[in-house]
């Protein structure tokens, strides 16, 4: 449960927010939601799919970080061990609320910005200042800030990004089969990639379309992303051996199909 509540400069004024702990306390996810702006930072790190909402039907990027449900293999001895952490979860634990008097499924209804009371990350005594002596936002609520209005604006572009990309059939299923250092298989199922048959037959005005909109930049973002499956077979392998796997020697197998 969470317990969010608007931020306001008078009521929380001496709030802070220990946020190298709150990212790692909300990074126990095997996938997170990612926006297309993020994909060339995303591309050094994570493999990148779409994931498919069984309620709406709609498509959405996501950065794969581990093959179980609450597996985080990027969490490593108390620290992210990624030069770049997805922005969804550099924001938490703040979220975006309907401001009040506004009704919550209304599309422009003005959003204000929200703290989980209850997150124990949020405190009085140490990390991150909201709010300066003055009252007005700290450099540390200033970047929040931004973080969440390019979230806001960047949902907004994965889905219009994902809909035509499954209005010209360019999304597929895929199953990975992965064999690891144990000898022990597993299966990870539900992630969509790019159809490279339906992408080869597109006419010169649809690559057009996508190259003028962005799409086909952020489609060979994604694609070229999927490398780092296999180094992500390899941070799990670790975590099962102690050992980092001599190349070729049981290291395991991820095979797409």
């Amino acid at each position: 449960m969470t317990n969010l509540v608007a931020l306001n400069t008078q009521t929380h004024r001496v709030l802070r927010v220990a946020a190298a702990r709150a990212i790692l306390g909300h990074g126990n996810v095997n996938i997170v939601s990612v926006i297309p702006r993020e994909f060339p930072q995303l591309l050094a790190h994570y493999p990148i799919f779409y994931s498919k909402s069984s309620e709406s039907g709609q498509f959405e990027p996501a950065a794969l970080m581990g093959f179980e449900r609450g597996e985080n293999l990027f969490i490593k001895d108390g620290t992210w061990d990624a030069s770049y952490i997805p922005l969804q979860i550099q924001r938490q634990p703040f979220a975006l609320i309907p401001r009040s008097g506004t009704a919550a499924m209304d599309p422009q209804a003005t959003l204000d910005l929200a703290v989980d009371l209850d997150s124990p990350h949020i405190q009085a005594q140490d990390g991150e200042r909201l709010f300066q002596d003055d009252g007005k936002p700290s450099p540390f609520l200033q970047n929040l800030s931004s973080i969440m209005s390019a979230l806001v604006s960047g949902s907004r572009e994965a889905y219009a990004f994902t809909g035509r990309l499954a209005e010209l059939n360019l999304l597929e299923p895929v199953q990975i089969d992965i064999e690891l250092v144990n000898r022990s298989e597993t299966k990870l199922q539900g992630l969509y990639w790019i159809a490279a048959a339906a992408l080869k037959a597109l006419d010169a005005a649809q690559l057009e379309e996508l190259r003028n909109r962005e799409y086909l930049e952020w489609m060979y973002f994604q694609m070229a992303s999927i490398a780092h499956v296999s180094g992500l077979v390899a941070r799990k392998n670790k975590r099962l051996s102690g050992v980092t796997p001599a190349p070729g020697a049981g290291t395991g197998d991820a095979a797409p199909r």
